[in-house]
Protein backbone atom coordinates (compact mmCIF):
# COMPACT_ATOMS: atom_id res chain seq x y z
CA UNK A 1 0.00 0.00 0.00
CA UNK A 2 1.25 3.13 -0.59
CA UNK A 3 -1.34 5.45 2.00
CA UNK A 4 0.51 6.01 5.27
CA UNK A 5 -1.48 4.97 8.01
CA UNK A 6 -2.05 7.69 10.62
CA UNK A 7 -2.72 7.38 14.18
CA UNK A 8 -6.42 8.27 13.37
CA UNK A 9 -6.91 5.24 11.12
CA UNK A 10 -5.44 3.58 14.05
CA UNK A 11 -7.89 4.53 16.61
CA UNK A 12 -10.73 4.52 14.55
CA UNK A 13 -9.91 1.05 12.90
CA UNK A 14 -10.70 -0.25 16.41
CA UNK A 15 -14.02 0.98 17.35
CA UNK A 16 -16.04 -1.82 15.48
CA UNK A 17 -14.69 -4.43 17.89
CA UNK A 18 -16.69 -2.97 20.42
CA UNK A 19 -19.53 -3.94 18.82
CA UNK A 20 -17.53 -7.71 17.46
CA UNK A 21 -16.55 -8.06 20.96
CA UNK A 22 -19.22 -6.21 23.08
CA UNK A 23 -22.20 -8.57 21.57
CA UNK A 24 -20.05 -11.78 21.34
CA UNK A 25 -19.28 -11.29 25.35
CA UNK A 26 -23.02 -10.75 26.29
CA UNK A 27 -24.27 -13.36 24.49
CA UNK A 28 -21.77 -15.91 25.55
CA UNK A 29 -21.79 -14.91 29.13
CA UNK A 30 -25.26 -13.93 29.62
CA UNK A 31 -27.19 -15.40 26.37
CA UNK A 32 -27.62 -18.96 28.37
CA UNK A 33 -28.81 -17.16 31.80
CA UNK A 34 -31.28 -15.14 30.14
CA UNK A 35 -32.54 -18.00 28.00
CA UNK A 36 -33.29 -20.06 31.01
CA UNK A 37 -33.76 -17.26 33.37
CA UNK A 38 -36.51 -15.19 31.55
CA UNK A 39 -36.94 -17.20 28.30
CA UNK A 40 -38.20 -19.90 30.21
CA UNK A 41 -36.14 -22.55 28.13
CA UNK A 42 -34.20 -25.58 29.79
CA UNK A 43 -30.51 -25.69 29.28
CA UNK A 44 -30.88 -28.37 26.55
CA UNK A 45 -33.10 -26.56 24.58
CA UNK A 46 -31.03 -23.30 25.45
CA UNK A 47 -27.92 -24.55 24.50
CA UNK A 48 -29.95 -26.04 21.11
CA UNK A 49 -30.72 -22.77 19.92
CA UNK A 50 -26.99 -21.97 19.78
CA UNK A 51 -26.20 -25.44 18.13
CA UNK A 52 -28.49 -24.68 15.44
CA UNK A 53 -26.89 -21.37 14.58
CA UNK A 54 -23.48 -22.99 14.42
CA UNK A 55 -24.83 -25.43 11.59
CA UNK A 56 -26.38 -22.07 10.00
CA UNK A 57 -23.34 -20.34 10.25
CA UNK A 58 -20.78 -22.61 9.01
CA UNK A 59 -22.91 -21.33 5.65
CA UNK A 60 -22.67 -17.92 6.71
CA UNK A 61 -19.67 -16.66 7.52
CA UNK A 62 -17.18 -18.51 4.76
CA UNK A 63 -20.33 -17.54 2.74
CA UNK A 64 -19.60 -13.52 3.29
CA UNK A 65 -15.86 -13.80 3.47
CA UNK A 66 -15.91 -15.46 -0.13
CA UNK A 67 -18.41 -12.63 -1.18
CA UNK A 68 -16.80 -9.48 0.42
CA UNK A 69 -13.38 -10.90 -1.66
CA UNK A 70 -15.01 -10.50 -5.07
CA UNK A 71 -17.44 -7.62 -4.45
CA UNK A 72 -14.68 -5.16 -5.64
CA UNK A 73 -15.97 -6.15 -9.07
CA UNK A 74 -19.54 -3.74 -8.64
CA UNK A 75 -19.77 -0.85 -8.80
CA UNK A 76 -21.16 -0.26 -5.08
CA UNK A 77 -17.89 -2.23 -4.02
CA UNK A 78 -15.59 0.45 -6.08
CA UNK A 79 -17.45 3.20 -4.44
CA UNK A 80 -17.73 2.44 -0.87
CA UNK A 81 -15.11 -0.65 -0.83
CA UNK A 82 -15.83 -4.13 -1.16
CA UNK A 83 -15.52 -4.23 2.93
CA UNK A 84 -16.29 -1.32 4.04
CA UNK A 85 -19.92 -0.97 2.01
CA UNK A 86 -20.93 -3.58 4.64
CA UNK A 87 -19.98 -1.34 8.06
CA UNK A 88 -22.59 0.86 6.01
CA UNK A 89 -25.53 -0.87 5.54
CA UNK A 90 -24.98 -2.74 9.17
CA UNK A 91 -25.45 0.64 10.83
CA UNK A 92 -30.01 0.54 10.14
CA UNK A 93 -30.17 -3.18 10.61
CA UNK A 94 -28.69 -3.10 14.34
CA UNK A 95 -32.55 -3.22 15.56
CA UNK A 96 -31.72 -7.25 15.47
CA UNK A 97 -29.24 -6.76 18.39
CA UNK A 98 -32.40 -5.73 20.48
CA UNK A 99 -35.24 -7.96 19.66
CA UNK A 100 -33.03 -10.83 20.85
CA UNK A 101 -33.54 -9.62 24.09
CA UNK A 102 -37.57 -10.22 24.18
CA UNK A 103 -38.38 -11.97 27.51
CA UNK A 104 -41.05 -14.72 27.37
CA UNK A 105 -41.13 -15.16 23.63
CA UNK A 106 -40.41 -19.20 23.47
CA UNK A 107 -38.26 -21.62 21.87
CA UNK A 108 -39.17 -20.51 18.29
CA UNK A 109 -38.97 -16.85 18.39
CA UNK A 110 -35.48 -16.81 19.62
CA UNK A 111 -34.23 -19.63 17.15
CA UNK A 112 -35.30 -17.12 14.55
CA UNK A 113 -34.00 -13.99 16.25
CA UNK A 114 -30.73 -15.58 17.29
CA UNK A 115 -29.78 -16.79 13.60
CA UNK A 116 -30.53 -13.54 12.30
CA UNK A 117 -28.16 -11.87 14.81
CA UNK A 118 -25.46 -14.87 13.49
CA UNK A 119 -25.79 -13.63 9.72
CA UNK A 120 -26.17 -9.67 10.83
CA UNK A 121 -22.47 -10.64 12.88
CA UNK A 122 -20.65 -11.85 10.18
CA UNK A 123 -22.24 -9.16 7.78
CA UNK A 124 -20.30 -6.86 10.21
CA UNK A 125 -17.02 -8.66 11.53
CA UNK A 126 -16.07 -10.62 8.14
CA UNK A 127 -15.47 -7.27 6.11
CA UNK A 128 -14.19 -5.58 8.88
CA UNK A 129 -11.65 -8.23 10.49
CA UNK A 130 -10.14 -7.89 6.57
CA UNK A 131 -9.00 -4.28 7.16
CA UNK A 132 -5.80 -4.68 8.72
CA UNK A 133 -4.25 -6.26 6.13
CA UNK A 134 -6.09 -3.93 3.63
CA UNK A 135 -4.78 -1.32 4.88
CA UNK A 136 -0.83 -2.12 5.32
CA UNK A 137 1.96 -5.13 5.00
CA UNK A 138 3.92 -3.80 7.44
CA UNK A 139 4.15 -6.22 10.47
CA UNK A 140 4.51 -3.39 13.04
CA UNK A 141 1.87 -1.38 11.71
CA UNK A 142 -0.69 -4.54 11.57
CA UNK A 143 0.98 -4.74 15.57
CA UNK A 144 -0.52 -0.88 16.21
CA UNK A 145 -3.75 -1.94 14.32
CA UNK A 146 -4.49 -4.73 16.29
CA UNK A 147 -3.36 -3.07 19.83
CA UNK A 148 -5.75 -0.58 18.82
CA UNK A 149 -8.46 -3.22 17.96
CA UNK A 150 -7.64 -5.41 21.57
CA UNK A 151 -8.20 -1.68 23.70
CA UNK A 152 -11.51 -1.20 22.02
CA UNK A 153 -12.19 -5.43 22.39
CA UNK A 154 -10.79 -4.79 25.98
CA UNK A 155 -13.41 -1.53 26.15
CA UNK A 156 -16.46 -3.67 25.25
CA UNK A 157 -15.51 -6.44 27.64
CA UNK A 158 -15.95 -3.78 30.49
CA UNK A 159 -19.27 -2.42 28.93
CA UNK A 160 -20.55 -6.13 28.72
CA UNK A 161 -19.47 -7.05 32.40
CA UNK A 162 -20.42 -3.21 34.09
CA UNK A 163 -23.93 -2.16 31.97
CA UNK A 164 -25.87 -5.82 33.31
CA UNK A 165 -24.92 -4.59 36.40
CA UNK A 166 -25.95 -1.27 37.07
CA UNK A 167 -29.07 -2.12 34.82
CA UNK A 168 -30.31 -5.30 37.03
CA UNK A 169 -29.53 -2.66 40.15
CA UNK A 170 -32.11 0.17 38.74
CA UNK A 171 -34.81 -2.00 37.32
CA UNK A 172 -34.25 -5.09 39.84
CA UNK A 173 -32.21 -8.66 38.94
CA UNK A 174 -35.90 -10.35 38.58
CA UNK A 175 -37.21 -7.73 35.79
CA UNK A 176 -37.59 -9.25 32.31
CA UNK A 177 -36.86 -5.56 31.12
CA UNK A 178 -33.66 -5.41 32.07
CA UNK A 179 -31.78 -7.44 29.28
CA UNK A 180 -33.94 -5.52 26.96
CA UNK A 181 -32.96 -2.56 28.29
CA UNK A 182 -28.95 -3.24 28.13
CA UNK A 183 -29.83 -4.47 24.10
CA UNK A 184 -31.48 -0.85 23.62
CA UNK A 185 -28.32 0.82 25.18
CA UNK A 186 -25.68 -1.42 23.48
CA UNK A 187 -27.20 -1.15 20.10
CA UNK A 188 -26.73 2.62 20.13
CA UNK A 189 -23.82 2.19 20.92
CA UNK A 190 -22.52 -0.13 18.32
CA UNK A 191 -23.80 2.33 15.56
CA UNK A 192 -21.69 4.96 17.04
CA UNK A 193 -18.71 2.35 16.81
CA UNK A 194 -18.75 1.05 13.50
CA UNK A 195 -19.35 4.17 12.27
CA UNK A 196 -16.13 5.78 13.74
CA UNK A 197 -14.67 2.74 11.78
CA UNK A 198 -16.17 2.96 8.16
CA UNK A 199 -14.68 6.79 8.32
CA UNK A 200 -11.64 5.90 9.36
CA UNK A 201 -10.45 3.30 7.21
CA UNK A 202 -9.70 2.35 4.00
CA UNK A 203 -8.78 -0.56 1.07
CA UNK A 204 -6.93 -1.37 -1.81
CA UNK A 205 -9.26 -1.18 -4.14
CA UNK A 206 -10.57 2.24 -3.21
CA UNK A 207 -6.81 3.88 -2.32
CA UNK A 208 -4.65 1.45 -3.52
CA UNK A 209 -2.53 1.95 -6.72
CA UNK A 210 -4.24 1.31 -10.24
CA UNK A 211 -2.57 -1.69 -10.43
CA UNK A 212 -3.76 -2.82 -7.15
CA UNK A 213 -7.32 -1.71 -7.89
CA UNK A 214 -6.73 -3.18 -11.39
CA UNK A 215 -5.56 -6.34 -9.78
CA UNK A 216 -8.66 -7.01 -7.70
CA UNK A 217 -11.33 -5.64 -10.02
CA UNK A 218 -10.05 -8.76 -12.36
CA UNK A 219 -9.95 -11.43 -9.71
CA UNK A 220 -12.85 -10.27 -8.44
CA UNK A 221 -14.95 -10.48 -11.33
CA UNK A 222 -16.62 -13.34 -12.37
CA UNK A 223 -18.17 -12.31 -15.59
CA UNK A 224 -20.01 -14.95 -17.79
CA UNK A 225 -19.02 -17.67 -15.30
CA UNK A 226 -21.26 -20.95 -15.28
CA UNK A 227 -23.23 -20.29 -11.67
CA UNK A 228 -21.91 -24.44 -10.80
CA UNK A 229 -18.77 -22.90 -11.84
CA UNK A 230 -18.81 -20.34 -9.42
CA UNK A 231 -19.77 -22.20 -6.41
CA UNK A 232 -17.30 -25.11 -7.08
CA UNK A 233 -14.59 -22.13 -7.25
CA UNK A 234 -16.08 -20.70 -3.63
CA UNK A 235 -16.52 -24.37 -2.10
CA UNK A 236 -12.96 -24.90 -3.32
CA UNK A 237 -11.45 -21.37 -2.43
CA UNK A 238 -12.65 -21.80 1.33
CA UNK A 239 -11.51 -25.38 1.51
CA UNK A 240 -7.84 -24.16 0.25
CA UNK A 241 -7.31 -22.34 3.32
CA UNK A 242 -6.48 -25.32 5.32
CA UNK A 243 -3.64 -26.49 2.73
CA UNK A 244 -1.76 -23.49 4.06
CA UNK A 245 0.50 -25.12 7.20
CA UNK A 246 0.20 -22.23 9.72
CA UNK A 247 -3.33 -20.76 9.06
CA UNK A 248 -4.12 -24.42 9.96
CA UNK A 249 -1.85 -24.33 13.30
CA UNK A 250 -3.50 -20.70 13.83
CA UNK A 251 -7.01 -22.28 13.51
CA UNK A 252 -5.96 -25.15 16.15
CA UNK A 253 -4.64 -23.10 19.09
CA UNK A 254 -7.35 -20.42 17.93
CA UNK A 255 -10.40 -22.60 18.44
CA UNK A 256 -8.68 -24.59 21.45
CA UNK A 257 -8.00 -21.50 23.54
CA UNK A 258 -11.00 -19.47 22.60
CA UNK A 259 -13.18 -22.76 24.21
CA UNK A 260 -11.32 -22.97 26.99
CA UNK A 261 -12.10 -19.28 27.10
CA UNK A 262 -15.75 -19.57 26.40
CA UNK A 263 -16.47 -22.60 28.71
CA UNK A 264 -15.10 -20.44 31.50
CA UNK A 265 -17.35 -17.58 30.54
CA UNK A 266 -20.28 -19.91 29.90
CA UNK A 267 -20.25 -21.16 33.77
CA UNK A 268 -18.96 -18.48 35.66
CA UNK A 269 -22.47 -16.78 36.31
CA UNK A 270 -23.30 -19.57 37.43
CA UNK A 271 -20.49 -20.38 39.81
CA UNK A 272 -21.07 -17.03 41.36
CA UNK A 273 -24.29 -16.87 41.27
CA UNK A 274 -25.25 -20.94 42.59
CA UNK A 275 -21.75 -21.94 43.66
CA UNK A 276 -20.46 -19.36 45.66
CA UNK A 277 -23.99 -17.95 46.77
CA UNK A 278 -23.87 -14.88 45.34
CA UNK A 279 -26.42 -12.82 43.24
CA UNK A 280 -25.95 -12.10 38.98
CA UNK A 281 -25.44 -7.62 40.07
CA UNK A 282 -22.17 -9.37 41.95
CA UNK A 283 -21.25 -11.30 38.89
CA UNK A 284 -21.30 -8.24 36.98
CA UNK A 285 -19.66 -6.18 39.48
CA UNK A 286 -16.91 -8.60 39.35
CA UNK A 287 -16.55 -9.53 35.66
CA UNK A 288 -16.10 -5.91 35.29
CA UNK A 289 -13.19 -5.63 37.45
CA UNK A 290 -11.77 -8.27 35.40
CA UNK A 291 -12.52 -6.32 32.14
CA UNK A 292 -10.66 -3.31 33.52
CA UNK A 293 -7.28 -5.53 34.47
CA UNK A 294 -7.29 -5.94 30.89
CA UNK A 295 -7.66 -2.99 29.28
CA UNK A 296 -3.90 -1.50 30.17
CA UNK A 297 -2.54 -5.06 29.12
CA UNK A 298 -3.11 -4.46 24.88
CA UNK A 299 -0.29 -1.66 25.25
CA UNK A 300 1.70 -4.15 26.56
CA UNK A 301 1.30 -6.82 24.48
CA UNK A 302 2.66 -5.44 20.96
CA UNK A 303 6.56 -5.25 22.61
CA UNK A 304 6.44 -8.27 24.73
CA UNK A 305 5.30 -10.64 21.88
CA UNK A 306 8.11 -8.87 19.08
CA UNK A 307 10.32 -10.01 22.14
CA UNK A 308 8.86 -13.19 23.14
CA UNK A 309 6.97 -14.22 19.81
CA UNK A 310 3.15 -15.36 19.88
CA UNK A 311 3.78 -18.86 21.00
CA UNK A 312 5.59 -18.28 24.03
CA UNK A 313 3.47 -15.20 25.04
CA UNK A 314 0.36 -17.87 24.51
CA UNK A 315 1.87 -20.76 26.82
CA UNK A 316 2.46 -17.82 29.80
CA UNK A 317 -1.40 -16.89 28.90
CA UNK A 318 -2.55 -20.44 28.98
CA UNK A 319 -0.30 -21.61 32.47
CA UNK A 320 -1.81 -18.66 34.29
CA UNK A 321 -5.24 -19.17 32.89
CA UNK A 322 -5.43 -22.80 34.31
CA UNK A 323 -4.19 -21.45 37.66
CA UNK A 324 -7.31 -18.78 37.96
CA UNK A 325 -9.62 -21.77 36.98
CA UNK A 326 -8.07 -24.27 39.33
CA UNK A 327 -8.47 -21.76 42.37
CA UNK A 328 -12.13 -21.24 41.21
CA UNK A 329 -12.27 -24.93 42.27
CA UNK A 330 -10.30 -24.85 45.14
CA UNK A 331 -12.72 -22.13 46.36
CA UNK A 332 -15.56 -24.36 46.36
CA UNK A 333 -14.84 -27.00 47.69
CA UNK A 334 -12.75 -25.45 50.48
CA UNK A 335 -16.42 -24.17 51.41
CA UNK A 336 -15.32 -20.27 50.89
CA UNK A 337 -19.24 -19.99 49.46
CA UNK A 338 -20.97 -16.65 51.00
CA UNK A 339 -17.55 -15.57 52.97
CA UNK A 340 -16.19 -12.45 52.90
CA UNK A 341 -12.64 -13.46 52.02
CA UNK A 342 -14.14 -15.33 49.18
CA UNK A 343 -15.25 -12.63 47.76
CA UNK A 344 -12.07 -10.67 47.51
CA UNK A 345 -10.38 -14.03 46.42
CA UNK A 346 -12.50 -13.91 43.38
CA UNK A 347 -11.59 -10.25 42.99
CA UNK A 348 -8.18 -10.78 43.23
CA UNK A 349 -8.59 -14.17 40.37
CA UNK A 350 -10.11 -11.57 37.97
CA UNK A 351 -5.95 -9.87 37.68
CA UNK A 352 -4.54 -13.27 36.48
CA UNK A 353 -7.89 -13.76 34.46
CA UNK A 354 -7.71 -10.25 32.95
CA UNK A 355 -4.57 -10.80 32.14
CA UNK A 356 -5.04 -14.15 30.91
CA UNK A 357 -8.12 -13.23 29.03
CA UNK A 358 -6.34 -9.99 27.03
CA UNK A 359 -3.46 -12.09 26.40
CA UNK A 360 -5.59 -15.34 24.37
CA UNK A 361 -7.23 -12.60 23.17
CA UNK A 362 -4.80 -10.24 21.60
CA UNK A 363 -2.30 -13.14 19.77
CA UNK A 364 -4.39 -14.83 17.20
CA UNK A 365 -5.79 -11.79 16.32
CA UNK A 366 -2.97 -10.07 15.57
CA UNK A 367 -1.02 -12.98 14.10
CA UNK A 368 -4.25 -13.85 12.12
CA UNK A 369 -3.58 -9.78 10.04
CA UNK A 370 -0.08 -11.56 9.02
CA UNK A 371 -1.66 -15.50 7.13
CA UNK A 372 -2.95 -13.25 4.15
CA UNK A 373 0.72 -12.61 3.32
CA UNK A 374 1.23 -16.33 3.85
CA UNK A 375 -1.52 -17.22 1.68
CA UNK A 376 -0.10 -14.79 -0.92
CA UNK A 377 2.84 -16.41 -1.35
CA UNK A 378 0.83 -19.44 -2.22
CA UNK A 379 -1.83 -18.26 -4.67
CA UNK A 380 -0.22 -14.57 -5.70
CA UNK A 381 -3.69 -13.46 -4.65
CA UNK A 382 -4.78 -11.11 -1.59
CA UNK A 383 -7.72 -13.26 0.03
CA UNK A 384 -8.63 -11.66 3.24
CA UNK A 385 -12.54 -12.33 2.71
CA UNK A 386 -12.23 -16.12 3.26
CA UNK A 387 -9.71 -16.02 5.96
CA UNK A 388 -12.01 -13.85 8.09
CA UNK A 389 -14.93 -15.83 6.77
CA UNK A 390 -13.28 -18.99 8.53
CA UNK A 391 -11.98 -17.28 11.61
CA UNK A 392 -15.46 -15.84 12.55
CA UNK A 393 -17.07 -19.01 11.93
CA UNK A 394 -14.79 -20.66 14.34
CA UNK A 395 -14.84 -17.46 16.68
CA UNK A 396 -19.18 -17.96 16.72
CA UNK A 397 -18.35 -21.60 17.09
CA UNK A 398 -16.40 -21.28 20.01
CA UNK A 399 -19.13 -18.97 21.81
CA UNK A 400 -21.81 -21.35 20.44
CA UNK A 401 -20.26 -24.77 21.87
CA UNK A 402 -19.48 -24.10 25.41
CA UNK A 403 -23.02 -22.86 26.22
CA UNK A 404 -24.43 -25.52 24.89
CA UNK A 405 -22.12 -28.13 26.35
CA UNK A 406 -22.95 -26.36 29.58
CA UNK A 407 -26.53 -26.35 29.24
CA UNK A 408 -26.08 -30.76 28.51
CA UNK A 409 -23.86 -30.90 31.41
CA UNK A 410 -26.10 -28.79 33.70
CA UNK A 411 -29.33 -30.81 32.72
CA UNK A 412 -27.00 -33.89 33.09
CA UNK A 413 -26.41 -33.31 36.60
CA UNK A 414 -29.55 -32.19 38.00
CA UNK A 415 -29.73 -28.46 37.33
CA UNK A 416 -33.36 -27.01 37.83
CA UNK A 417 -33.86 -23.38 35.98
CA UNK A 418 -36.79 -22.91 38.18
CA UNK A 419 -34.79 -23.57 41.13
CA UNK A 420 -33.32 -20.43 43.25
CA UNK A 421 -30.62 -23.52 45.27
CA UNK A 422 -29.21 -26.11 43.01
CA UNK A 423 -27.98 -29.60 44.51
CA UNK A 424 -24.67 -30.93 45.10
CA UNK A 425 -24.49 -32.68 42.65
CA UNK A 426 -25.25 -30.22 39.99
CA UNK A 427 -22.98 -27.67 41.25
CA UNK A 428 -20.35 -30.62 40.94
CA UNK A 429 -20.97 -30.82 37.36
CA UNK A 430 -20.50 -27.11 37.21
CA UNK A 431 -17.13 -27.09 38.51
CA UNK A 432 -15.94 -30.33 36.98
CA UNK A 433 -17.06 -29.14 33.50
CA UNK A 434 -15.36 -25.65 34.08
CA UNK A 435 -12.13 -27.37 35.43
CA UNK A 436 -11.68 -30.06 33.13
CA UNK A 437 -13.62 -28.77 30.18
CA UNK A 438 -11.35 -25.42 30.17
CA UNK A 439 -7.94 -27.65 30.61
CA UNK A 440 -8.26 -30.22 28.06
CA UNK A 441 -9.01 -27.09 25.22
CA UNK A 442 -5.67 -25.39 27.16
CA UNK A 443 -3.21 -27.98 26.86
CA UNK A 444 -4.32 -29.14 23.13
CA UNK A 445 -3.81 -25.27 22.25
CA UNK A 446 -0.30 -25.50 24.51
CA UNK A 447 0.92 -28.17 22.41
CA UNK A 448 0.40 -26.83 19.01
CA UNK A 449 1.78 -23.65 20.00
CA UNK A 450 5.13 -25.11 19.52
CA UNK A 451 4.84 -25.66 15.75
CA UNK A 452 3.65 -22.54 15.29
CA UNK A 453 6.56 -20.67 13.61
CA UNK A 454 5.36 -16.83 11.95
CA UNK A 455 6.93 -14.49 14.23
CA UNK A 456 8.17 -11.10 13.81
CA UNK A 457 11.55 -12.40 12.37
CA UNK A 458 9.58 -14.80 9.81
CA UNK A 459 7.16 -12.79 8.94
CA UNK A 460 9.70 -9.80 7.52
CA UNK A 461 11.26 -12.40 5.65
CA UNK A 462 8.34 -13.87 4.19
CA UNK A 463 7.57 -10.06 3.54
CA UNK A 464 10.88 -9.69 1.72
CA UNK A 465 10.64 -12.61 -0.41
CA UNK A 466 7.25 -11.10 -1.70
CA UNK A 467 8.21 -8.45 -2.67
CA UNK A 468 11.49 -9.62 -5.01
CA UNK A 469 8.81 -11.68 -6.53
CA UNK A 470 6.62 -9.20 -7.07
CA UNK A 471 9.48 -6.76 -8.90
CA UNK A 472 10.69 -9.54 -11.20
CA UNK A 473 12.93 -11.67 -9.10
CA UNK A 474 13.59 -15.18 -10.35
CA UNK A 475 12.26 -18.02 -8.12
CA UNK A 476 15.32 -19.76 -8.45
CA UNK A 477 17.88 -16.90 -6.93
CA UNK A 478 16.09 -17.65 -3.64
CA UNK A 479 18.32 -17.38 -0.58
CA UNK A 480 18.52 -20.96 0.86
CA UNK A 481 17.29 -19.89 5.07
CA UNK A 482 14.87 -18.06 2.77
CA UNK A 483 13.88 -21.10 1.34
CA UNK A 484 13.75 -22.55 4.58
CA UNK A 485 11.73 -20.58 6.02
CA UNK A 486 9.02 -19.54 3.82
CA UNK A 487 8.37 -23.73 3.45
CA UNK A 488 8.36 -24.10 6.84
CA UNK A 489 5.75 -20.87 7.13
CA UNK A 490 3.27 -22.37 4.08
CA UNK A 491 3.95 -26.23 4.27
CA UNK A 492 5.00 -25.99 0.85
CA UNK A 493 8.24 -27.11 -1.31
CA UNK A 494 9.39 -23.71 -2.88
CA UNK A 495 8.78 -24.78 -6.17
CA UNK A 496 5.02 -24.79 -5.77
CA UNK A 497 4.77 -21.75 -4.38
CA UNK A 498 3.98 -18.06 -6.20
CA UNK A 499 0.75 -20.00 -8.20
CA UNK A 500 2.95 -23.11 -9.15
CA UNK A 501 0.35 -25.27 -8.03
CA UNK A 502 -3.77 -26.03 -8.17
CA UNK A 503 -4.97 -24.45 -4.45
CA UNK A 504 -7.16 -21.91 -6.33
Amino acid sequence: MKRKVTWRNIFGYGAADLFGNGAMTVASTWMLFFYTSFGGLSPVLAGTILAIARVADSFISPLMGYMTDHFGATKLGRKFGRRRFFLLIAIPLMFIYVIIWFAHMGFWFYLITYLLMEAFTALIMIPYETLAAEMTDDYDTKSRLSSSRMLWSALATFLASWLPGRVFAIMGKNNPNAFLTIGITLGVVFILAIGLTYFSTFERETDGTPEEKKAIIEASSNKGENPLKSMWNMIKDMGSVFRIKSYALHLGIYLTSFTARDIIGATYVYYIVYAMHSNPTQASNILTFGSIIGIPCNLLWPRIMSKLGPSKLLRIMYVTMFFTVACYAGLYYGNAAGTSWALMALYALQITWGISNSGTGYVPWTVYTFIPDVDEIVTKQRREGVFAGIMTFARKTTSALAPFLTGIVLSAFGFSETAKTQSAGAMNGLIIWMLGGATVMLISAYVLTYFFKLDHEHHNVLRAEIDRLKDGGKMEDVEPQTKKVVEGLTGFSYDRLWGHNNIV
